[in-house]
């Protein structure tokens, strides 16, 4: 199972899918079969920005976690593939309607795509990122 797979099943835990990654990927002898691209990218880059993950000053820091995302993001082109990621347009899968990336938040239950104006989805646990 490819490493977009696994983040994208959402029958575990958000940050135990990520964990699950890191390791797989570092067992993996840090190849590219683990490291996440196009939606599941977006979600666990998001996440690690917002849980602040990359910098060492703060106690969700962790080193291997930083590495994995990083290598995710490098994989998909740095800054520039990022930049071009934010810049493409989804649709929300609440109410349909045609966005930037940038301006969607992503579900870390379902994983669909969701703009700010509809938020959380009614019965899923998972948290907006």
């Amino acid at each position: 199972m490819t490493g977009d797979r696994m983040m994208l099943d959402g029958s575990r835990p958000f940050q135990e899918r990520v964990r699950h990654l890191r390791d797989a990927w570092f067992r993996d002898g840090r190849g590219r079969a683990f490291l996440v691209t196009g939606r599941a990218l977006f979600a666990v880059y998001c996440w690690s920005l917002n849980y602040k993950i990359h910098d060492p000053m703060t106690p969700a820091y962790d080193a291997d976690l930083a590495e994995f995302v990083a290598a995710s993001y490098e994989l998909n082109g740095g800054s520039v593939g990022w930049t071009a990621m934010l810049n493409r347009r989804e649709v929300c899968s609440t109410c349909h309607d045609w966005y930037r990336l940038e301006n969607l938040g992503i579900c870390t239950g379902c994983m669909r795509y969701t703009c700010y104006g509809c938020g959380d989805h009614e019965r899923c646990v998972g948290e907006l990122l």
